[in-house]
């Protein structure tokens, strides 16, 4: 029999339930086993304390006031109104974290503020809605009482603008739309007789009716001069000055490059904003004759200011590409052709260059040795250790 049946069998076997066999068998584990032996005394004192208890009498009378009480909570519970539930919900003890009733706090508080302000804009743009008709209404009335002439073209200037618009924007996508170039090149030319360029250069950009924005000069390590120019030639006449310079009679031309930018888009873009800012600003200085409350004097002059400063903003961009299209830019490097070394000079540099390379290899040696200086001294202290040996064997 297993030892976790023979654990079951153990309370059977105190109170004698257990056949003559079963409880040689349970004798027999018990003496073998600690553990049941243990379990089995734990019984043994559970069954003494048990029986040593005595018999509890109920008090008379006890069962009968049990059932009385609870009969009286029953009818009190069906004559209560329905306001006396409600409440009594309501009443009863709810235990909430802080921390959750301080959340909740805070998202109410932040939905509060949102709501108000969406009010406030809400409010903020009706008004600002009603004072433009406003405005456009008190305008139609002022010109009605004149000249039927004039009233169409204040209707006009006023109410069918976008219809205008829309007339000369189409207009405008029938015609040849002229295409908005940035031409640049870039030249380095290699000259003997360098200090005569720059008369040239000048006579040469006059010819053109450009000039020269930009100009410096320097000499590098060889003693090798240059002389760079920035110069600004209207477009028509770009490529007459970029082949005359490609001409022999200015050096030999190392290097050239062209590029060509095309910024239609974004001008026809630029000219289209300032059209419609424009426009704009001329109908909110008729909506400004016409305001009388401060508010709407206010609200119309940060409307223009606004306008104005756009304006302004893309009326730099507009002019800045006026100047690159209609006049081109070229930059030209002169420097003259590298010397060639020869007699003291050149064996002065020979020199110079074989004493460095002299000390250069120098210093890889001591490199070298230090490297190699701990290997040295061991195979040293290994050679003395063998020969003391040997001369002790002899």
């Amino acid at each position: 029999m297993t030892h976790d049946k023979i654990k079951e069998l153990l309370p059977l076997y105190i109170d004698k339930g257990l056949s003559p066999e079963e409880e040689d068998l349970v004798q027999e584990h018990l003496n073998n086993c600690p553990e049941c032996q243990k379990e089995l005394k734990e019984y043994q004192e559970n069954h003494l304390f048990l029986s040593r208890l005595k018999e509890f009498t109920v008090p008379e009378g006890f069962k009968e006031s049990i059932l009385k009480k609870v009969g009286e909570g029953m009818k009190e519970k069906e004559h209560k109104s329905l306001w006396d539930k409600i409440k009594g919900f309501f009443v009863l003890p709810v235990r909430v974290p802080a921390g959750v009733l301080g959340l909740a706090a805070v998202i109410l508080l932040v939905f509060i503020t949102t709501l108000s302000g969406l009010f406030s804009n809400t409010n903020n743009l009706n008004n600002y809605n009603l004072l433009r008709e406003k405005s456009l209404t008190d305008q139609a009335q002022y010109f009605s009482y004149s000249t039927p002439e004039a009233s169409y073209n204040t209707l006009d200037s006023s109410l069918g603008r976008a219809s205008l618009l829309s007339m000369e924007k189409g207009e405008s996508l029938n015609t040849t739309v002229e295409q908005k170039l940035i031409k640049r090149a870039n030249l380095v030319i290699e000259k003997s007789n360098i200090d005569e360029v720059d008369q040239l250069l000048l006579n040469l950009v006059e010819r053109q009716q450009g000039y020269i924005s930009n100009s410096r000069n320097w000499l590098n390590s060889n003693k090798q001069k240059h002389f760079w120019f920035e110069i600004r030639v209207p477009v028509a006449n770009f490529n007459l000055l970029v082949e005359e310079l490609s001409s022999k009679e200015y050096g030999q031309v190392i290097s050239r490059s062209i590029t060509t930018q095309d910024v239609t888009e974004e001008y026809m873009d630029l000219e289209t904003r300032v059209k419609n800012l424009l426009a704009q600003e001329e109908r909110y200085r008729s909506l400004l004759d016409i305001a009388n409350e401060v508010e709407e004097i206010l609200k119309i002059e940060n409307e223009l200011n606004r306008i104005r400063t756009e304006v302004e903003i893309l009326q730099g961009r507009k002019n800045y590409l006026d100047n690159q299209i209609s006049f081109s830019t070229i930059t030209v490097e002169f420097r003259q052709p590298e010397p060639i070394s020869s007699g003291s000079p050149g064996i002065v540099r020979a020199i110079r260059n074989a004493i460095s390379q002299m000390i250069e290899q120098f210093y890889k040696i001591i490199v070298f040795i230090g490297t190699i200086i701990p290997y040295l001294l061991l195979i040293l202290i290994l050679y003395l250790f063998y020969r003391g040996r040997r001369q002790k064997k002899e």
